[in-house]
């Protein structure tokens, strides 16, 4: 047997409704934006050679810190890192893509450009990662976030990926993105591919 609900009541679920549906919008994402992964930001040929490469890397845990040979062989890690090929995979086509944020200056507005990396810490309290898992991010001048950006919060980026080896205080990108949308990392962590 059916009970019939009061308007009132009605009115009620149907706010309710609307409020989940309001916010529920503001964290959509953009249609046509293909979600990826730091892995599809790695060139497999320069990924399959570092695995290699690492290997003998490995005998720097017995050199002396500061020796000359020591500093020969980071310097030739560094240049390695730092010249990583990108993969072309994506390149300018609209992507969607998680990261923690390392700011690029002190400029505590909506538009300041910082680098997306794939790990806590990198930049900052670790050397930077490869070129081609650091993405220099420029908010689109549309773009009106609710809180200026912190070091390494972690958010969605949604834009144009582009390539563009730009050398920073902090490290070097392979890749650069005008960011059309910025999202906190807990609004999409579930969404699918």
């Amino acid at each position: 047997m059916l009970k019939m609900i009061s308007p009132r009541y009605f009115w009620k679920i149907c706010l309710a409704l609307f409020q989940v549906l309001v916010v529920c919008s503001a964290m959509a994402q953009t249609p046509g934006y293909q979600k990826i992964t730091w892995d599809d930001l790695l060139n497999e040929e320069w990924y399959q050679q570092m695995k290699k490469d690492m290997a003998s890397y490995g005998r720097m845990a017995f050199l002396k810190d500061g020796s000359e040979e020591a500093e020969k062989m980071m310097a030739s890690m560094r240049k390695k890192l730092d010249e990583a090929p990108i993969s072309n995979k994506y390149i300018n086509q609209k992507i969607r893509m998680p990261g923690f944020v390392v700011p690029l200056d002190a400029v505590r507005n909506g538009q300041r450009e910082f680098l997306l990396v794939p790990y806590f810490g990198a930049c900052i309290h670790t050397p930077p990662p490869p070129a081609n898992q650091i993405v220099l991010v420029t908010p689109h001048p549309n773009l009106n976030l609710s809180k200026p950006l912190e070091s390494m919060e972690v958010i969605w980026v949604e834009g144009e990926l582009k390539e563009a080896r730009t050398k920073t205080a902090s490290g070097v990108s392979g890749y650069a993105l005008e960011a059309i949308q910025v999202y906190p990392y807990k609004a999409l962590h579930n969404t699918k591919k």
